[in-house]
């Protein structure tokens, strides 16, 4: 009986010891939900009679460049193509987390150029249409993560207040300059 008695607390330390040193802490993945871009490219394709042949402008975190680009008046369709530092491409992401994206192009006036969205409501597929001649038109393009999209729609695609509007974070955001000529 005294065995059992000295016995008893020996095996409760014991499964104490191993409970406690077969724990060890983990340390936490962190979750980041924006996307981490290293290559934004535009591919404006001319629609309406005009050369066949896409302007393309390519922006990438090493590269901060001014950059500019020289359409004529017309419709084109824009294409916007993303790249992550491993060099996958993570466009299609955007698609499927549709609600949680949106791309804003502000610095053209609506009398300068049109954009409607050919996708849902992301804007990384669309209608671009130089409606004037204007020189050094800033444009900013910029990806916006988590956003309430109640706040905002596809109309609001060059609202310089979408982020007061609708908040959320900044994926990425480009510059260039917009020529439009006849």
């Amino acid at each position: 009986m005294k065995i059992n008695h000295v016995f008893r607390p020996l095996v409760a330390l014991l499964v104490a010891a191993v409970s406690l040193s077969s724990c060890k802490k983990d340390n936490p993945v962190h979750e980041h939900d924006n996307e981490e871009i290293s290559r934004l490219e535009l591919q404006f394709t001319p629609t309406t009679g005009m050369a066949a042949e896409p302007q393309t402008l390519v922006f990438t975190t090493a590269d901060n460049a001014n950059k500019e680009v020289t359409l004529k008046k017309g419709s084109y369709t824009l294409r916007i193509k993303a790249q992550d530092f491993d060099g996958h491409d993570i466009t299609q992401e955007f698609i499927e987390s549709a609600a949680e994206h949106q791309f804003f192009f502000v610095g053209p006036t609506a009398q300068q150029v049109s954009y409607s969205y050919l996708d849902a409501n992301v804007g990384i597929s669309g209608t671009w249409n130089n409606l004037q001649a204007a020189s050094g038109i800033p444009v900013q393009v910029t990806l916006m993560h988590g956003l309430n999209k109640s706040k905002v729609s596809a109309s609001d695609w060059n609202n310089p207040n979408y982020f007061s509007l609708a908040g959320g974070t900044r994926d990425i955001a480009v510059s260039f300059n917009l020529i439009i000529t006849e």
